[in-house]
């Protein structure tokens, strides 16, 4: 046997060995592998959009944003609009800390990588909502859509 004849059969091994490998990844960070086995950043990214609640605001000056996690090349991965008139700022300082080591722990483990773009904070606004008119803090311009 010549290496033609045996190269479609090194081709097909080559990338099996691939799809296994993948395979093999994407079951080691199954989301569906239930709450078990959820990161800690999620219940402390959880317990933080419970602290700032809906933001409520009477005017500009109450509104900050928190930059939330950590990407793996350093800043937050989102932005959330907060209100010091409904929220503990150091209680919620204390919280963005604690996200953001759990996710840089996350994304060493996971061996994780990203694109070290700069995001910059987006700002947050005081103005009326638009379902319902209630003021409140939001992201400005340019800001990651709030779950808020």
């Amino acid at each position: 046997m010549n290496i033609s004849t045996r190269l479609p059969s090194l081709r097909a091994a080559l990338a099996a060995a691939v799809i296994l490998s993948v395979a093999g990844r994407a079951a080691a960070v199954d989301p569906a592998a239930g709450a078990a086995s959820a990161p800690a950043s999620e219940a402390l990214r959880a317990h933080i959009v419970e602290m700032i609640g809906d933001a409520a605001c009477d005017g500009q000056g109450q509104c900050h944003v928190a930059g939330l996690g950590r990407r793996p090349c350093g800043g937050p991965e989102s932005w959330l609009p907060w209100s010091t008139k409904t929220t503990d700022s150091r209680a919620l300082q204390d919280a963005v800390v604690e996200l953001a080591k759990a996710r840089i722990g996350e994304n060493k483990a996971a061996g994780l990588l990203s694109d070290c773009q700069v995001r910059p904070d987006p700002s947050a606004v005081c103005r009326p909502r638009a379902g319902d008119g209630k003021k409140t803090c939001q992201l400005g311009q340019g800001g990651i859509a709030s779950p808020i």
